[in-house]
């Protein structure tokens, strides 16, 4: 999607479309999207930490992406956190990387 599409179309970004975010009644500093982002940042984590990186909500409408080393950027949406990570760890990010996947595996709760 366009960024003139984007405005167009209100506050919240499209990858955010089929959230809570994006049915929310609430305004968009409503405590409803600020679970919401908390949440998806921590599937998020699970994923970055696996290349150094994590995430974090910064006042409810950006995200600061960290390497563990120190470095960061602050980015505005979900797309936008993928592409800081590569940036900061110095390599792609595979979602289908075989030792990640056997990370998430490992990790995850009974029963996911």
């Amino acid at each position: 999607m366009c960024a003139f599409c984007t405005m167009m179309a209100g506050g919240t970004h499209w990858t955010e479309a089929g959230t809570d975010a994006g049915r929310a009644a609430e305004p968009e500093s409503g405590r409803a999207r600020y679970l919401g982002r908390l949440h998806r940042v921590a599937l998020i984590n699970r994923i970055l930490n696996h290349y150094g990186c994590a995430a974090s909500d910064w006042a409810n409408n950006q995200y600061v992406v960290k390497s563990h080393a120190g470095r960061s950027a602050m980015v505005a949406h979900l797309p936008q956190i993928w592409a800081a990570a590569e940036e900061i760890a110095g390599r792609p990010l595979d979602p289908l990387d075989p030792a990640l996947l056997d990370t998430l595996r490992r990790a995850a709760p009974a029963g996911e």
